[in-house]
């Protein structure tokens, strides 16, 4: 069985009808693995999703499993190596994850899945909240199997609560309300139930309203405050972020048509609320999350909008209420069956990635935190994380950028040469990366190469200050003087472009009138003037023998060109600045 990555928008766009084919033929899916849902919720992690897709026949046929999963990038405090983490796709916000499979590929599609993900850089595979058969299941984890890892179970309990989080109630629905009360509810739950329902809906002061375009932000904002009342304090410092989350999950299963709030008022005061996602495809009602004012007891809300939505479910032709995670008593007033789903966390037992490498989708992620590590002056983190990304992408241009900086600041100028020789091959039109060269160079007292890399970064950017600096510079070392002067005079008509160019102009002001000056005293050779004598004699010998010489470039500068050894440095540019 052949698996595909699916990572982009357009990719996952093409999957939609592929997608709702097999949700409706997979018994097992359910609405957190529907198209709607996840297909919207997996966008927000840009960068982060992929999708798993198993194919059984040929390249046109359409693919038989789907999984959706999330990638995470952490750090090791100990070791300061950065790992990967695999999530479930809709993990932390679906009660439920999993596959949607073709019913008839089921296992062998979980088989193939698994011996996949084996394949993948992560040192973390977290399987949370599965809902899957036992034969699907053993399918999958029979081929996690492997001496690299180990697995162990999760616990889902609540302690502070006293709940059972893996545990899921739900009520099969009969084909009337009344069939509901009679068989599926105790007697006296029944009592209650049509004793509550006729004093709600026989009553003026009473209504309840659902959620539509007009109400939704009302709606939302009261269901919520309700809720950050009664859990607010359990939350702490996840408040905020949660109710931020919820909110979305709302407001696009609005969208989608998937939501079902419905609101018990008192005359103006709301007293409660329900968040339902609706499933017509499996025919279910998936209970997400209650509100209700702490402050009242005129009715149990609670009990009266369950009522209502289970007859609003049976009503409508739906065959499921489910009360996912969770086994609070309350449930059990309307739930005859429960579930359990599984947790299981996968680790490497090095604590390193499979493979020893990076996932590939996370390294932008890295070179971000190496850049932080970098300004915030931790340069042996930063080194680290640099090397991380090289040891998975060798020619990854922002990270040898980085690394080339970090050396040439340690004045390990030999490595940060090889390093920005490494970037130029990389990323040839990158002009940045010529001068960083060219500096690393000029600071090696290879005057002849690093003139020739300046020339490449003024060619790319005729309008990058720094360049033409580091090769007047050059020239004046090499004993050019008029040339130099000419060029360094251009700089000072540059136009600023950030802030290091200020400092930049200071320095070249400075050369330049030193230069200046000594030409006009004619005291000393300009040479003089510029190199410490120290390094006069061997920058000498190697213009000397290399043979240089030198011609007007056509941006109004001039550059060394030919010295046998700089052979290389000219294969390495573009075509186009070879002549």
């Amino acid at each position: 069985m052949r698996i595909d990555v699916i990572s982009s928008h357009e990719d996952l766009e093409r999957l939609k009808a592929n997608w709702e084919e097999l949700y409706r033929a997979d018994p097992e899916a359910q609405y957190f693995l529907s198209w709607p849902f996840i297909s919207t919720y997996i966008r927000r992690f840009a960068g982060r999703w992929f999708v798993l897709a198993a194919r059984s026949g040929s390249g046109s046929s359409p693919y038989v499993a789907l999984m959706p999963l999330r990638l995470g990038t952490m750090m090791n405090g100990k070791t300061g190596l950065f790992y990967n983490e695999i999530h479930m796709g809709g993990a932390y916000v679906a009660d439920y994850t999993g596959a949607v499979c073709a019913p008839e590929f089921a296992q062998a599609a979980m088989a193939a899945f698994a011996k996949h993900l084996r394949k993948m850089h992560w040192a973390r595979l977290h399987l949370t909240d599965l809902r899957m058969s036992p034969a699907r299941e053993r399918a999958f984890f029979k081929n996690l199997d492997d001496e690299r890892l180990t697995v162990r179970e999760v616990s889902r309990w609540d302690k502070i609560g006293n709940i059972d989080n893996s545990i899921c109630p739900f009520a099969e629905l009969p084909e009337t309300w009344e069939a509901y009360l009679e068989k599926k509810v105790s007697a006296n739950t029944r009592q209650k139930l049509r004793r509550l329902l006729r004093k709600v809906e026989g009553s003026e002061d009473f209504r309840i309203t659902l959620a539509d375009a007009s109400t939704i932000e009302r709606d939302i904002e009261i269901l919520l405050g309700f809720w950050r009342t009664k859990w607010g304090p359990r939350k702490g410092d996840r408040l905020a972020g949660i109710q931020r989350t919820h909110r979305r999950l709302f407001l696009d299963a609005l969208a989608d048509g998937s939501l079902f709030l419905p609101v018990l008022w008192h005359r103006d005061r709301p007293l409660g609320g329900l968040a339902i996602f609706v499933d017509p495809v499996k025919k279910t009602y998936f209970f997400y999350l209650a509100g209700r004012d702490e402050e009242t007891d005129i009715v149990p809300s609670g009990l009266v909008l369950h009522a209502y939505s289970i007859r609003h479910a049976i009503e409508n032709g739906f065959r499921t209420y489910d009360f996912l995670r969770g086994n609070e008593s309350y449930k059990y007033s309307f739930a005859t069956n429960e579930r359990a789903n599984r947790s299981r966390l996968l680790r490497t037992r090095s604590d390193r990635n499979l493979g020893d490498k990076l996932d590939a989708r996370s390294l932008l992620s890295v070179f971000r935190q190496a850049n932080r590590f970098h300004k915030d002056g931790r340069l042996d983190k930063a080194e680290s994380a640099y090397r991380q990304i090289l040891d998975t992408d060798p020619v990854h241009a922002p990270t040898l950028y980085g690394l080339g900086q970090l050396q040439a600041g340690r004045g390990e100028h030999q490595r940060a040469a090889r390093t920005f020789a490494t970037l130029t091959r990389a990323a040839p039109d990158l002009a940045k990366g010529w001068a960083r060269h060219g500096e690393a160079l000029q600071a090696l007292n290879r005057l002849a190469e690093a003139a020739q890399s300046f020339y490449a970064a003024i060619k790319l950017d005729p309008q990058m200050a720094a360049p033409r600096y580091g090769l007047g510079l050059s020239l004046a070392h090499l004993g050019h003087p008029e040339r130099a002067i000419a060029l360094l005079r251009t700089v000072l008509r540059l136009r600023p472009r950030d802030p290091a160019d200020e400092p930049l102009r200071v320095r070249t002001a400075a050369l330049l009138k030193k230069l200046e000056q000594a030409q006009h005293s004619g005291a000393l050779p300009l040479w003089n003037a510029v190199a410490p004598s120290a390094q006069r004699a061997p920058v000498v010998a190697e213009v000397a023998n290399a043979g240089v010489r030198l011609m007007p470039s056509l941006a109004q500068s001039v550059a060394i060109i030919g010295p046998p050894q700089a052979g290389p440095v000219i294969k390495r540019m573009p075509a186009r600045l070879r002549s």
